[in-house]
């Protein structure tokens, strides 16, 4: 790992802990967050380099620092009902990150990303909200998924306008993140 990759890592982290407190909590217990944002920015800009930043991010919130939404952190946050959707992000950035830069990062790979990302995120996350909260997958669907799906799509589109711009600039500042 380049030391280049850690800051990059590192500011990812960063990002996602800020975007994680701008939380709405809903019914279920799995709050509205922007951290999915995050983890779609990252997967555009760094590739399967995001991994290194969303588990940064996780380490951070295990050992106590409220990078989580609603300033919350502790092992217990990752082990407890919403926990799956966090591990979920950090595979999501070694999984959709291999996509998008399998496709050369053009926008089939960051649309295909999104879609592969988000079942990972939902996966994980409804299948420990299910077993934490001894709840019928379908009621886990019903409160971890459902509510979220149109706004986590206008997440990823919105991250893909985002990156789109955001590597531009950083390209003629000189800045090259996937290299």
């Amino acid at each position: 790992m380049t030391i280049k990759t850690v800051i990059y890592a590192a500011l990812l982290a960063a990002v996602t802990a800020v975007l994680a407190q701008i939380a709405i909590p809903l019914p279920g217990g799995v709050p509205f967050t922007l951290q999915v944002f995050a983890v779609f920015l990252g997967i555009f800009l760094l590739g399967k380099k995001s991994f290194w930043g969303m588990l940064t991010y996780l380490l951070l919130g295990a050992i106590g620092l409220p990078v989580f939404a609603q300033a919350r952190g502790g092992i217990g946050v990752i082990l407890g009902p919403t926990g799956g959707y966090l591990l979920g992000f950090a595979l999501s950035g070694l999984i959709g990150g291999f996509i998008v830069e399998r496709s050369n990062f053009n926008i089939g790979g960051k649309i295909l990303a999104v879609l592969v990302s988000l079942i990972l995120i939902y996966s994980l996350g409804t299948i420990q909200l299910a077993y934490i909260l001894k709840l019928p997958l379908s009621k886990a669907i019903a409160v971890g998924v459902k509510p979220f799906v149109p706004w986590d799509i206008i997440k990823g589109v919105m991250a893909i306008l985002l990156a789109t711009h955001l590597q531009k600039a950083l390209t003629n500042a000189g800045v090259k993140l996937n290299g």
